[in-house]
């Protein structure tokens, strides 16, 4: 509904635009394209990254699959990227890096770059690996948790 109001008042706007506007008809045919061009990018993809980024859009179903989708065929490794609601007084990288250091255990390899942490090496199970990686999207300063965990018990 609401992509559809947007590309009506586009529309209008454009037929206004050319109105005012005198340009030659090879500049009116541009103006229309580079417009229609706009509305697709800006109006087609704005929902779909919002329910990239936010996971309380995903049904049920499209969580479980997810969730199986970050695992390896024979559940060995769990990997993807998560995005933090970022809350609270953002952290500098080196204050980021102390507080994962303290919420994960020591044989996780860790790197943080402008609020974005990667984690590699391995956990004992998945619920582990949830368990890391949402204490680490709860630091505040912290927008993007990449991981690539080996799990020591294989999920049957």
């Amino acid at each position: 509904m609401l992509i559809s109001l947007e590309i009506g008042m586009v529309v209008v706007a454009l037929g206004l635009a050319l109105l005012l506007v005198r340009l030659p008809k090879a500049g009116q045919s541009g103006l229309v394209a580079m417009t229609c061009l706009a509305v697709m990018l800006v109006g087609f993809t704005q929902p779909a990254f919002a329910g990239a980024v936010n996971g309380d859009v995903l049904t049920n179903q499209q969580k479980g699959l997810n969730e199986t989708l970050q695992s390896t065929p024979n559940d060995s490794q769990y990997e993807g990227i998560e995005y933090a609601d970022v809350k609270g007084t953002p952290l500098g990288d080196q204050d980021i890096t102390d507080r994962v250091k303290s919420k994960v255990p020591d044989n996780l390899k860790i790197s943080v770059s402008n609020g974005s942490v990667r984690l590699s090496g391995k956990v004992n199970s998945r619920d582990t690996a949830r368990a890391v990686i949402e204490d680490v999207k709860s630091i505040p300063g912290v927008h993007e948790v990449s991981y690539d965990l080996g799990l020591k018990e294989i999920t049957e």
